[in-house]
């Protein structure tokens, strides 16, 4: 008697192992964007019957772990445009790609005056620019401090297809392209073995490479960053440096301007 009843309670463990390694492994991620292509960001992104909930980035992307196996439906809304979902099969070890086209709904919202962020028309009119394109991934001054992450590399995380490699042994953090370059593994030994580590421009100029790291960068530094990830995303402006395996563009703060003293009035 006590050898089934141990035999049942060994059942049922498994049972319950194997069920959380297939949340554990299954992924769900994608993008999302209005009809005009254009990214939508902050959307609320969650698996129907859970509590698995996420909020799309400035790049529209979004990224849900630990999905239960089975039938899932996706869920998406955001304020101002029309809710949408789409159902999925998963099964341990899947990582599924999902993306969403919200419609707006301007026959039923009022009027909206819309003003060019700060920078648009300044430093940062390359950012604001090619963040409208919406190629690549783009990470603004708002969503860092809403992540409020404790290091700069911290924010390379929910990156897709970008490995945050921790330093070791004296070395800094790099970051890696998930899929390397034809140029680089055809002329770097290291990219042949899968090794493909992103460049770096830091407002505007092109750090050679090695000699830079986000380690250098503390939080409070950084403005704006655009993250392409390999050959295909890599604007042609900067194409014209060792940018095969991706390219991540860092554009700093302003130092807050200084009031002008009150001159001196003689008494």
């Amino acid at each position: 008697m006590h050898r089934l009843v141990r035999m049942a309670l060994l059942l049922a463990l498994s049972a319950l192992a194997a069920r959380a390694q297939d949340a554990g492994s299954i992924m769900v991620f994608g993008v999302v964007r209005n009809a005009a292509g254009v990214a939508v960001q902050g959307a609320e992104v969650w698996i129907d019957g859970t509590a698995l909930r996420v909020v799309s980035t400035d790049s529209g992307e979004f990224r849900i772990d630990r999905v239960p196996s089975g039938r899932v439906k996706v869920m998406v809304r955001r304020l101002g445009f029309r809710p949408a979902s789409k159902k999925l099969s998963v099964v341990a070890g899947d990582t599924k790609r999902v993306s969403f086209v919200l419609d707006g709904l301007a026959d039923e919202l009022e009027a909206v005056i819309v003003t060019a962020s700060e920078g648009a028309s300044g430093r940062l009119q390359e950012f604001w620019a090619r963040r409208m394109v919406g190629i690549g991934v783009f990470i603004t001054r708002d969503e860092i401090e809403r992540r409020h992450p404790p290091r700069t590399a911290d924010l390379f995380q929910q990156v897709m297809g970008v490995r945050v490699v921790s330093g070791g042994n004296g070395e800094s953090t790099r970051l890696m392209a998930g899929r390397q370059s034809v140029s680089a593994a055809r002329s770097n030994t290291s990219a042949a073995s899968g090794a493909c580590q992103l460049q770096y421009y830091v407002d505007g100029i092109f750090m050679t490479p090695n000699s830079f790291t986000v380690d250098e960068m503390s939080i409070d530094m950084i403005e704006a960053i655009e993250v392409f990830r390999g050959p295909s995303e890599v604007p042609v402006r900067f194409r014209q440096r060792e940018t095969g395996c991706g390219l991540v563009v860092i554009w700093t703060r302003e130092p807050p301007k200084r009031a002008r003293p009150e001159p001196a009035h003689d008494g």
